[in-house]
């Protein structure tokens, strides 16, 4: 969509701070990403509390800035980012990726370096929330009341809404019976054995000399290219997951899981040992890779204005 054509909607402008670059996008009301308005401003975790702050000034000045030129009316702003963090209130408990924020309210640090945002509302959203509520909007998940959505990188995150409602604990994150990158699973936790980090342990395993920077990446070009030990890592990744997603899905009974992430990107590698599993549940799911690759999380924080019930801050 261009920005002429939003100008007389409103338009919302989404967030994603959960890496080492903050990316930004503005969205229309119904949901299509307007044209020109992708911007990324650096944000590592290792950056103190003030260079964190300035990367949410820069980002946010910048799109309003391209929405004053271009006729746009920004009516939000919605932020997704990983947690812990208070969604609500809008502050971080982080100690681990960005812990110069720790206890810091991110709502109140933006109107303060940015006062003309004032009257605009700013709603948070935890990342794997944001991930799927994209992808029930507008993605792989349309059409669905019961799904789940599964992100794998670094780690793995999983987020599941049931007719309309996310799951969450009190602060807004995925439930604790939700969330599994924690639970117990062979010699250690499930996040020991499914991300980005355990998947290059295993392949350097034999192939001691693989470039740790390559990451998950890199053993799925191989793969596609048939190399063996490649192709077993995904294997035995659909495995991991079928096992514990099994369960999981005989809990919540999910019609769709959607899987996103950089490893996702080779879905079609770890899916048929996947789906050979999980079709043993009682009520077997959809399985699909996300739609919206990197952009899922902006549409899903720019849903918090369109169906969101959850995480308003004002």
């Amino acid at each position: 969509m261009t920005a002429a054509a939003a100008a007389n909607g409103s338009a919302i402008l989404a967030i994603d701070a959960g890496g080492t670059f903050f990316k930004s996008a503005i969205i229309s009301g119904q949901g299509t990403l307007i044209a020109g308005s992708f911007y990324q401003e650096p944000a590592g975790p290792g950056n103190n509390k003030d260079q964190v702050i300035m990367a949410y000034e820069k980002i946010i000045r910048h799109a309003l800035d391209y929405a004053l030129a271009h006729g746009v009316k920004i009516d939000g702003i919605g932020i997704s980012t990983p947690g812990p963090f208070d969604y609500k209130r809008g502050i971080c408990l982080m100690k681990h990726k960005f812990p110069c924020l720790y206890e810091v309210n991110v709502a109140e640090a933006i109107k303060t370096v940015l006062p003309e945002t004032a009257g605009i509302p700013v709603r948070f959203r935890h990342d794997a929330n944001s991930f799927l509520a994209g992808e029930m909007w507008c993605g792989a998940a349309q059409g669905f009341s019961r799904a789940g959505g599964v992100t794998l990188g670094t780690g793995i995150g999983v987020a599941c809404c049931i007719d309309g409602e996310f799951l969450t604990n009190e602060l807004g994150s995925p439930a604790p019976e939700v969330s599994v990158w924690n639970k117990p699973y062979c010699k250690g936790v499930v996040e020991d054995y499914v991300s980005s980090r355990a998947l290059v342990e295993k392949y350097r395993e034999k192939h001691p000399d693989y470039a740790v920077a390559d990451g998950a990446r890199g053993i799925a070009e191989a793969a596609k290219l048939g190399g063996h030990d490649a192709m077993n890592i995904y294997t035995e990744l659909g495995a991991d997951l079928g096992t514990v997603l099994l369960p999981w899905c005989d809990r919540f009974a999910p019609q769709a899981i959607i899987f996103g992430g950089q490893i996702s990107m080779a879905f079609e590698l770890f899916a048929p040992l996947l789906r050979k599993i999980l079709s043993q549940a009682a009520n077997p799911p959809t399985l699909a890779a996300g739609e919206l690759g990197a952009e899922a999380a902006l549409y899903g924080v720019a849903d918090l204005f369109s169906t969101g019930k959850l995480n308003h801050i004002n």
